[in-house]
This record gives C-alpha cells, sequence and structure tokens, in this order.
C-alpha cells in the first residue's frame, strides 16, 4: 500500500521508481539497475546528482545560516542576486524570490496586474505555466481542466508556426480590449508541450504589439534558463526583451525548492510607493540561495562549458541519428532540449522504457529529451544507444 500520491497521475496502478541513490547522470535502482536520466528528473537537475559544488554551498549554508526572514540582509542575498542580474543580461531591474515555478508565474501575474491596472492575460494554448491557480489559468494543456481556473481572464492567441507575424493574436487582443489586458505570458521555448520555437518574425510582432498598448511581456523560463537552450536563457538568443521572467528548476539545480522572478526596473518602480502584497513564507531562502550561488559557479566555470560546448555537439549528433533511424516525422531542438516526433507511432510508456534503463519524457508520439549538462559526451552517446535498443521494437528500424 502506498500512502503518497504522485503527481498527474490517477493513482490506481501508476508506476512509482524504487530508487536507492541518485548520481552524476543516473538513477541507482534498489535492484542495482542503472537508469540514465535522459530529462534531468524533471527538467530541474541541470547539473546532475550529488553536484559536489552545490552540495557544498548548500552544507556551508546550512551550518552558517539556513532560516532567514524576508526583511533578512545578508551578504549570501545580495552576493547571489547581483550575480544573477549579471546573468540574466536583461536591463536594470530587481528580483522577486520564490520556492517553485508555479509561485515565480502566480507573482509575476500578480505584479503585472497589480502594475497596469488590468484584469486580463494572454497566453498560448500550447504551454504549461504552473500547478497553482493563477498559473493554471494561463496554461493551456490539459493539466488546467477540472479547475475553477479565471478562464474568463484569459485570452487564448494561436501558436507562432500558425500566426507567425501575429496577427491573429493582434486580432484576438484588440478585440477583447488592449486596454484591459495586463500581459502576455509565453514559454520562451515551450516544455513539455513539444519544445516549440517562435520564429525572430513572432517575437518582433509580440514585442511591437506589447509595447504599443502597454502590454507586459512575461518571459516563462522556468524549463528553459540556466543553460538548457544552449546560453544562460533561451530569451537572450532570440533577442527578446521582456518587461519579467520567471526562474526555477534550474536556478538550484533542484537541490532545493527555489524561484524568482525577474521585473524591468520600470515596472519594479511602480512598487516604490505602492505596496507589494506578494510574500512568502521562505522568500530568499539561504539554502536555496546558496544552491544558486554554487549553480552561478558551475556556469562561470571553463571545464563547465568546455564540457557542455562539446557535449551538445554530442546531443544534436545522437537526436539526427535517432530520426534518421526512425524516419522521424518532425524534429525540434535548442542546445541540450529536443522533441522528436514519430508520426502516428506510439512511443513505448515511461515505465516500459525504464526496463531498457532511460528515464525519458514521452506523451503519445512525443519524446523529449534534455540530460544533465554536466553529463560527459561517451555516456551521452552510451545513452542515446541505449535509447534507440529500446526504441527498436515499438518504432522499426525501416
Amino acid at each position: 500500500m502506498n500512502d503518497t500520491f504522485i503527481s498527474w497521475s490517477r493513482q490506481r496502478g501508476v508506476p512509482r521508481l524504487p530508487v536507492e541513490r541518485a548520481g552524476g547522470d543516473e538513477f541507482i535502482l534498489t535492484d542495482g539497475r542503472r537508469i540514465y536520466d535522459f530529462v534531468s528528473t524533471s527538467f530541474q537537475s541541470s547539473f546532475g546528482h550529488g553536484q559536489p559544488v552545490i552540495v557544498a554551498a548548500v552544507r556551508k549554508q546550512l551550518e552558517e545560516m539556513a532560516i532567514a526572514l524576508p526583511k533578512a540582509d545578508f551578504s549570501l542575498k545580495r552576493r547571489a542576486t547581483e550575480r544573477l542580474l549579471k546573468l540574466l543580461e536583461a536591463g536594470p531591474g530587481r528580483i522577486f524570490y520564490t520556492t517553485s515555478g508555479s509561485e515565480s508565474v502566480e507573482n509575476a501575474l500578480k505584479m503585472a496586474r497589480r502594475v497596469t491596472g488590468r484584469t486580463h492575460v494572454a497566453a498560448r494554448h500550447k504551454s504549461y505555466h504552473g500547478a497553482s491557480l493563477g498559473a493554471l489559468s494561463v496554461t493551456g494543456d490539459w493539466r488546467r481542466n477540472g479547475h475553477l481556473t479565471l478562464e474568463e481572464y484569459t485570452i487564448r492567441i494561436p501558436e507562432p508556426a500558425a500566426d507567425p507575424a501575429a496577427v491573429e493574436t493582434r486580432r484576438l487582443i484588440e478585440a477583447a480590449g488592449p486596454n484591459r489586458v495586463a500581459a502576455l505570458i509565453t514559454e520562451t521555448v515551450t516544455g513539455t508541450n513539444g519544445v516549440y520555437i517562435a520564429p525572430p518574425s513572432w517575437w518582433q510582432a509580440i514585442q511591437s504589439f506589447c509595447r504599443e498598448h502597454g502590454i507586459l511581456l512575461i518571459c516563462d523560463e522556468v524549463l528553459t534558463g540556466f543553460g538548457r537552450c544552449g546560453a544562460p536563457f533561451a530569451f537572450q538568443t532570440d533577442g527578446v526583451q521582456p518587461d519579467m521572467v520567471c526562474l526555477s528548476k534550474g536556478i538550484s539545480g533542484g537541490y532545493i525548492p527555489f524561484g524568482a522572478v525577474w521585473v524591468a526596473e520600470p515596472v519594479a518602480r511602480f512598487f516604490d510607493d505602492e505596496v507589494l502584497s506578494c510574500g512568502l513564507t521562505s522568500y530568499a531562502h539561504p539554502l536555496g540561495l546558496a544552491a544558486l550561488d554554487g549553480v552561478l559557479d558551475i556556469l562561470e566555470s571553463p571545464s563547465f562549458q568546455a564540457n557542455l560546448q562539446s557535449l551538445e555537439s554530442t546531443f544534436a549528433a545522437g537526436i539526427h541519428q535517432l530520426v534518421t533511424q526512425f524516419h522521424a516525422s518532425e524534429v525540434r531542438l535548442r542546445g541540450m532540449l529536443a522533441a522528436i516526433e514519430f508520426g502516428s507511432r506510439a512511443l513505448p510508456t515511461w515505465d516500459q522504457l525504464i526496463q531498457d534503463n532511460v528515464h525519458v519524457f514521452t506523451k503519445g508520439n512525443l519524446l523529449i529529451l534534455a540530460p544533465p549538462l554536466t553529463s560527459a559526451p561517451a555516456r551521452l552517446q552510451q545513452a542515446f544507444a541505449n535509447l534507440a535498443s529500446a526504441l527498436e521494437g515499438s518504432l522499426k528500424s525501416g
């Protein structure tokens, strides 16, 4: 009998993973089997399991000061924030810390509505922004079903591929009344709904329209941030100038539940004389800040950057091999994040692939891969070979 729930699942018969421990880029099961972590657990363990830099940073902080009140001002808080602002390269701004991606989105939406005095938010159909009520309200996928979301305050806009110049998006927002729209929120690169990458024309049109009507642009980088997509943040590659950026997952490597919202200074300035009615018991938690500090140390390491460059080449080659071998219908790749579609052919289930020693994300004919950024190229090559062998039975090589 199990006494805990499994998220996003019917509880009867849901598969569970009997893990003994984890290390590097793998899980070690209770029977001794080693499972390659091809999606960085739930896309958060970007720097692997048992990462000594992060572990040491958290352990040191645990011994010095493990808990702090939100008003506390201490050197780690100042240092990590300054370093994060520098990495973002988004211009002057301020950070609001959270403990999850959902909370980051939730607080970004609250701020946007408060600053603009408007009620509505535009969001894409193929999207996921978090499990809390406000974040679910702007989520486009099945996870919002069955909940009393704020659907009447959400404007559903088409996917960039179907609206590359944002013509239909403009029409929908103008029909709703731009003066009612506080923000447009989008995953900079779509995550588990398919790794969709918007064309430059879409970004240009969206930014122009938002600026024209005073609509705040919120980039959800919860899954894509901290090196996942070939740059520290995906919006940097796309030349986007957001008003807010939502962060979590890789911000702490998953070692501590942690997140943040970057707010551009012109927006943040509103709260100099108005109450910021956002708060969390564990705001700017010292252990989360320590993990962030460790993550920033890793990202700045020349050896990490050299390995990542080699790893990206290995990853692209492995994706190309799968596409060629199994005649995939479509592939989308950005840095160390990829989605492969296999037409009308269904993939093996998650638990079936676990039997072949690979942990991946599958949904119908869609396979998503996002291995740890610290994996060795040779390890990744072997993982691709194992994955190809696992897929052979259901997809055939033709």
